[in-house]
Formats: C-alpha cells, sequence, structure tokens
C-alpha cells in the first residue's frame, strides 16, 4: 500500500493521503516513523520511507501585482478597474469581491486602522483615506488622522 507524503516540516513531518483522501499524519522520531492513522486511531511504524511517495514543500512565489501603480496583495489581478479614484480588481478570475489596491486608512468604531488591500464594500461601508503607494505613506497620514480623532473626542 502506497501513500503520498506532503512535507509540513521538513524531515520531520508529513500529511499523509491515500487516493486523494487525507489518512493521517506521519512523524519522524527516535524509533523510525510513525504513521498515526486518523480512520482508526492506530499508529504503524515504519523503519524507512519507502512505502510513502514523498511530495515536496511546494514555496509559493509571491508576485506583488501592480494596479494602476498601487500594490496589491494578489499574484495576478483580474478584471482591474478605477472607481472613484479607487484602483480595484478581482484575485480571481471567478471571484465576485472587489478588492482596492493599496494602503488605506479606515476610520472603524474604534478608531482609525491601518489596511492593505481592503475589500471595496469595506471602503463602502467606512470612511476611508487612500490610497496610497507605500506603507510609509500610509503610516504618515494615519498618524495624522489618529491625532485628529483624538483631539475631536476630547
Amino acid at each position: 500500500m502506497t501513500y503520498k507524503a506532503k512535507v509540513v516540516i521538513e524531515d520531520k513531518f508529513w500529511i499523509v493521503e491515500q487516493n486523494g483522501s487525507k489518512v493521517g499524519t506521519l512523524k519522524n522520531t527516535e524509533n523510525g516513523y510513525i504513521l498515526y492513522n486518523n480512520h482508526n486511531c492506530k499508529e504503524t511504524v515504519y523503519e524507512t520511507l519507502s512505502e510513502f511517495v514523498i511530495e515536496e514543500k511546494k514555496s509559493k512565489t509571491f508576485i506583488n501585482d501592480v494596479v494602476y501603480g498601487y500594490p496589491a496583495n494578489t499574484e495576478q489581478a483580474h478584471e482591474i478597474d478605477l472607481q472613484d479614484n479607487v484602483p480595484i480588481f478581482k484575485k480571481t478570475a471567478n471571484s465576485s469581491v472587489y478588492v482596492a489596491a493599496g494602503y488605506y486608512c479606515l476610520l472603524f468604531p474604534m478608531g482609525w486602522r491601518p489596511s492593505f488591500c481592503p475589500r471595496l464594500d469595506t471602503l463602502k461601508k467606512y470612511t476611508y483615506a487612500g490610497p496610497f503607494k507605500s506603507e510609509a505613506d500610509m503610516n504618515l497620514a494615519l498618524k495624522r488622522k489618529v491625532h485628529e480623532y483624538e483631539n475631536s473626542t476630547n
């Protein structure tokens, strides 16, 4: 019986699948490799990994796409548009949710908070400042907004 083991922690811990379904976990110990089977709650010790097809951990390359000159937290932006001077996009082609590119200051009931690529619905719901092209620009504006907010509530 061959299992597929997906690396969680290199040479120490794996998620084990069989026929596309999760079977359990595999742990490297001093006594060998212990497979804990989730279905029957049994532990099986293996001396080697020969029973397992090891699937290496995939490192996701994160490409910070740019939408109208503003940073976006996605590998690829879809349905890019400009709405009320706000650069918007969808993270996937099938998504129905629009996200605003860039950094923003948002006024929530508890005060001003920083945000990176908030949902467009959030910008429509709350008062905001932005977009900003850098976190440093947003933080400067945020300090000003917090100062104004604190002075207005006192």
